[in-house]
């Protein structure tokens, strides 16, 4: 009897770990130490030794030259003796590289082979490049396909014209979901709670960013159910406009988002609204369809 009710405790703490294993898991941008304390003491099954080492690697995200332990000690707030013991390890296995006389570390190339993977995976994305190129070239721009990240887009693809945007974003490109037209037709697709919820964290998180594409993002979401497209009129720098929409095509649980990009100097606000915007919902629609045809 007693050797039955150990092995339905036993079972009832599989299943209880199991329904935890299952949950989805927030993504959390960890700064620095303090960061990490907190994610820890709301999730104890969170790996504190494991982030460190991704914690550097993701320096290299926001500024991506050569860096010195030094450096990610101070900017991290881990101790030093701890830095260089997770850098030696990364080196190891690839993920930095050491340059013996500027005795600084590089991203590693299994970095990028770590992200082949997912990208390659991408739903629709070798039938997509042809039409993607085809809209840069049409709009002398970039037609790029993301994901959202927390409070960022990752491109996961990107066709440009040769003499398109000034910067270009490439696979792995980084970019605010609020200064971006695809993070904003993401933003227009969430209920009224989520997107207060997100706004109030960039607000908090990014107050440059936000104050900045503050009347853009009100712009896009007031209208995006009438229009089908988000818009960035240059708001957020570098002269560039642009157009987003969130697709309905789910890669695990994240939508497709489409962004086309054009130099300011080329094209006008009004070419947005009229022309760039509609023929990149009718790209997305053409991209639904393939999916419902798979």
């Amino acid at each position: 009897m007693f050797q039955l009710l150990e092995l339905r405790c036993a079972d009832s703490r599989a299943t209880r770990e199991n329904a935890s294993m299952r949950q989805e898991r927030a993504v959390h941008q960890i700064k620095d130490q303090q960061d990490l304390r907190r994610v820890r003491a709301d999730d104890p099954d969170f790996s504190g030794t494991l982030a460190k080492g991704l914690m550097i690697l993701q320096c290299f995200i926001r500024d991506p030259r050569a860096h010195a332990n030094s450096e990610f000690a101070e900017r991290l707030g881990i101790p030093r003796p701890t830095v260089s013991r997770l850098c030696r390890s990364l080196q190891s296995m690839g993920f930095l590289d050491h340059d013996e006389r500027l005795d600084r570390y590089f991203i590693g190339p299994a970095a990028v082979a770590l992200g082949y993977p997912y990208v390659i995976n991408t739903p629709l994305l070798t039938h997509l490049r042809p039409a993607l190129q085809s809209m840069a070239n049409r709009f002398e721009g970039a037609v790029s396909i993301g994901v959202t990240m927390d409070l960022d887009v990752v491109y996961v693809e990107s066709c440009t014209h040769e003499n398109g945007t000034l910067k270009r974003p490439g696979v792995g490109a980084v970019r605010g979901i609020v200064e971006t037209a695809m993070g904003r037709s993401w933003l227009s697709q969430l209920s009224i709670t989520d997107r207060n919820r997100f706004l109030a964290r960039a607000r908090k998180e990014r107050p440059d960013e936000y104050t900045r594409s503050t009347e853009g993002l009100k712009d896009s979401i007031a209208h995006y159910s009438k229009r089908g497209f988000s818009i960035n009129m240059g708001d957020a720098g570098l002269g560039v406009l642009a157009v987003g929409v969130a697709s309905d095509i789910r890669y695990g649980p994240r939508r497709l988002l489409f962004n086309c990009a054009v130099p300011g100097y080329r094209a006008k606000p009004n070419d947005l609204l009229k022309t760039i915007g509609p023929a990149l919902v009718q790209l997305v629609n053409m991209a639904g369809r393939q999916v419902g045809m798979r």
